[in-house]
C-alpha cells in the first residue's frame, strides 16, 4: 500500500494514546501490517510566538489555536527577541498578523493623511524589535530555525530579509484593492512539506492587502510557491465582496524558501482567523513540523 507524502504513521502505543483525541476530532486511521518505507520520525517542534507590546488580537487567536492542538507556544516579546540566542530554545517562530511598523518600531501604521498621534507606552514597554531584534531573527533562521509570517507581518520579513518576494499590494489604496474579510480561491502546490494533506483548491480568508510576486532566487536559496490565485479574476472570489481582484490574478498567496540553514514561510492571508478557518490550519501545523524535518 503506497501512502501519499505527509502521511502520519502511529505505532500501537501512539494510536492508543491518540484514540480519545481522534474520536473527538473525527480523525480516523487505517491499520497496516508493517510500516511503509521511507518514514522519518517526527518530534515536537519548539514554537515561539511573537507578542508585541501593543495588544494583538491575532496573537491571542494564534496562541489559543496552538494550545488547542497540543503545541506549547512560548511568548516572545520585543526584549526577548532582541536578546538573541533564539535557536537555543526554539525551532520555529510565528509572527502573527501585525503591521510591519509595529513589529519594527512599536508604532502603529499611519497613512500620510492620518493623525500622527498615538498613546505613548511606559519606557519599558515602548518600541519594537529595532535593529537588534531584526538581526536576532536573521541569525535564528540562518542557523536553522523556521520563521512563519501571517498576512501583514510578511511585509516585515520582506523588508528585513533578502528574499526574492515583494508584496504587490503594499502601496495600494482602498479604491484600488479591498477585501474586507472575504473567502478567496487559491490553488495549492502539492508535495511540499507545508502543503501535505491540503486539497488542490482551497478557500482562504483574506482581509489584508497582501499578495506576492516572486522570482527565481540565486544558487544560495530554494524557493517554492505553495499556493496561488487563479489566472482569471472572475475565479478568485468565493464568498463575500472584493474590489480589485484583477490585482490578485496569478499572484502567490503562500511562499516558502530556504535562508541559510533555515526556512521562511510567508502566508498572505490569516490561516487561523479566529480559529474558524479549519481548512487552512495545515499551513500552520505543517510549517511548524517542517522546522524539525531534515531539509
Amino acid at each position: 500500500m503506497t501512502e501519499p507524502a505527509g502521511t502520519v504513521v502511529l505505532d500501537a502505543a501512539g494510536a492508543k494514546a491518540a484514540a480519545t483525541a481522534a474520536a473527538e476530532t473525527g480523525v480516523s486511521w487505517v491499520a497496516v501490517a508493517s510500516p511503509p518505507a521511507g518514514l522519518e520520525k517526527l518530534k515536537s517542534p519548539r514554537v515561539g510566538l511573537y507578542k508585541p507590546w501593543a495588544a494583538s488580537m491575532d496573537e491571542g487567536w494564534t496562541r489559543w489555536l496552538l494550545e488547542q492542538y497540543g503545541f506549547d507556544p512560548k511568548s516572545l516579546d520585543n526584549k526577548t527577541v532582541r536578546e538573541g540566542r533564539l535557536s537555543e530554545k526554539l525551532d520555529a517562530i510565528i509572527l502573527p498578523n501585525v503591521e510591519k511598523e509595529t513589529i519594527a518600531t512599536g508604532k502603529p501604521h499611519r497613512e500620510e493623511t492620518d493623525m500622527r498621534y498615538f498613546a505613548e507606552l511606559p519606557p519599558e514597554y515602548a518600541g519594537g524589535l529595532e535593529k537588534e531584534g531584526a538581526k536576532a531573527l536573521k541569525d535564528f533562521v540562518a542557523s536553522g530555525g523556521t520563521l512563519v509570517a501571517f498576512a501583514a507581518a510578511s511585509d516585515y520579513v520582506v523588508d528585513e530579509f533578502n528574499v526574492p518576494v515583494r508584496n504587490v499590494l503594499a502601496r495600494s489604496k482602498p479604491d484600488d484593492f479591498s477585501s474586507p474579510g472575504s473567502l478567496l480561491r487559491v490553488r495549492v502546490t502539492p508535495d511540499h512539506p507545508v502543503t501535505y494533506g491540503l486539497s488542490p483548491e482551497l478557500a482562504v480568508f483574506q482581509d489584508a492587502a497582501v499578495a506576492f510576486a516572486t522570482a527565481l532566487p540565486g544558487l544560495e536559496m530554494e524557493r517554492w510557491v505553495l499556493a496561488s490565485y487563479p489566472e482569471s479574476p472572475r475565479d478568485i472570489l468565493l464568498s463575500g465582496w472584493i474590489r480589485g481582484e484583477d490585482r490578485l490574478a496569478r499572484r502567490a498567496a503562500a511562499v516558502a524558501m530556504t535562508y541559510g540553514k533555515g526556512k521562511i514561510v510567508l502566508l498572505a492571508f490569516r490561516p487561523q482567523n479566529r480559529a474558524q478557518t479549519h481548512a487552512t490550519f495545515p499551513f500552520i501545523f505543517n510549517s511548524l513540523y517542517w522546522s524539525v524535518l531534515a531539509r
